[in-house]
């Protein structure tokens, strides 16, 4: 296992994760005196405020426009008297994730930045007294709970992080030969699906090759499904090897237990990915296509030129994977099937002379988990 591997699968991951559509999500709140609420797009890093509400009585509702797995909200909440309480539901992608009892049993959590525990809390339900509110926003869930602590005329921040809800989490290896190093997989509530291929870029004519790299689903799977926490190190030895004497890429994609559909993941093999074509396809009513990431030459810095003046070489570091997620999301996202076509002259070549793989990953969703912004017209 190498650091540095690990260190890329985890930089491309990030990379990637600020590149895939997004959508909208609303906010309903009240807040027991005082509330300002905020937003991040850069996971926390800086925030704007979106708006801000003194009676507690009425429901502050927001829209949170370009919601992606970087996406983040805070609620700064203020208590001036009797008793302080914050009450929420996000409506997102036609699901609902509301303020849990306990609170580690959703997605909103105390912010790091307030002096209080979890164990601090106290719960009410929605209906609760004293907060009964005759005229409750049809947009706030019965099933959300009122949360404060013990104490009076302070405050407390809260935040909702999109991050294991928004879209699949995708990741790789590319710098090296992946046998030896090691995936790390996080989810709050567990990982869901998960989805991989180990090596990529092998070719139709390598060492006992099995072009276009193999499925590692199952491997991956049995180690790690359901866990919050993972750390799957590529064995050959227990997995196989696709195209031995090959320096070969790892590419995987995973969903946490928030986001329900699963991933599904390919690549393109035999040859040089650009001319040739990938179809995929979703069966069911009413479940379209919504793409979460393609990559053009992930295998860049570890598959030899095989022309010009450095032929035989790799260009190592000197180049890099092309993200060609927009791309292939104009045209199939919405669609129940969809071929699509690799070309260089429109993506651009990331590594001339490298005959480059080309992987990408999806998810087979409700037709209107698909924004229409998330469609080409």
């Amino acid at each position: 296992m190498t650091t540095r591997g690990i260190a890329l699968a985890t930089v491309l991951c990030s990379f990637l994760l600020d590149v895939t559509q997004s959508a909208t999500a609303y906010s309903t709140s009240n807040a027991d005196n005082i509330q300002t609420v905020y937003v991040s797009y850069d996971s926390g890093d800086t925030w704007a405020q979106l708006g801000d509400n003194s009676d507690w009585t009425v429901a502050l509702e927001l829209e949170i426009e370009g919601v992606n797995a970087a996406t983040r909200l805070r609620y700064v909440v203020a208590d001036v008297g009797v008793i302080g309480g914050f009450i929420a539901t996000i409506t997102y992608r036609g699901e609902e994730y509301v303020t849990t009892n306990p609170i580690g049993a959703g997605y909103f959590e105390v912010s790091k930045d307030s002096d209080v525990s979890d164990d601090d809390l106290v719960y009410h339900e929605a209906s609760s007294s004293p907060w009964y509110i005759l005229a409750k926003n049809e947009l706030m869930s019965d099933d959300a709970y009122w949360i404060w602590d013990a104490n009076i005329n302070n405050a407390i921040t809260f935040e909702f992080d999109f991050e294991e809800i928004a879209q699949p989490v995708t990741g790789a290896i590319y710098d090296e030969e992946a046998d030896g190093d090691t995936v790390s997989m996080t989810c709050k509530h567990g990982i869901n699906g998960i989805a991989a291929i180990y090596g990529a870029n092998c070719r139709k004519g390598d060492q006992g090759s099995l072009p276009g790299g193999e499925r590692q689903d199952g491997p991956m799977k049995e180690e790690c499904y359901g866990k919050t926490s993972c750390d799957y190190t590529i064995d050959h030895t227990e997995i196989g090897d696709p195209c031995s004497g090959t320096v070969k890429d790892f590419y995987y994609a995973y969903t946490c237990t928030g986001n329900k559909y699963g991933v599904n993941v390919g690549s393109l093999g035999i040859s040089e990915a650009s001319g040739q074509s990938f179809t995929i396809s979703c069966e069911g009513d009413d479940m379209v296509i919504k793409v979460a990431d393609a990559i053009y030459g992930l295998n860049c810095q570890i598959t030899p030129r095989v022309c010009g003046a450095y032929s035989g070489l790799a260009y190592g570091t000197s180049a890099s994977p092309l993200d060609v997620t927009s791309y292939v999301q104009d045209e199939c996202n919405g669609e129940s099937s969809c071929t699509y076509t690799v070309s260089a002259s429109i993506l651009g070549d990331p590594c001339v002379c490298v005959v480059k793989d080309f992987v990408y990953a999806y998810q087979c969703v409700p037709s209107d988990m698909v924004d229409d912004d998330d469609i080409e017209a």
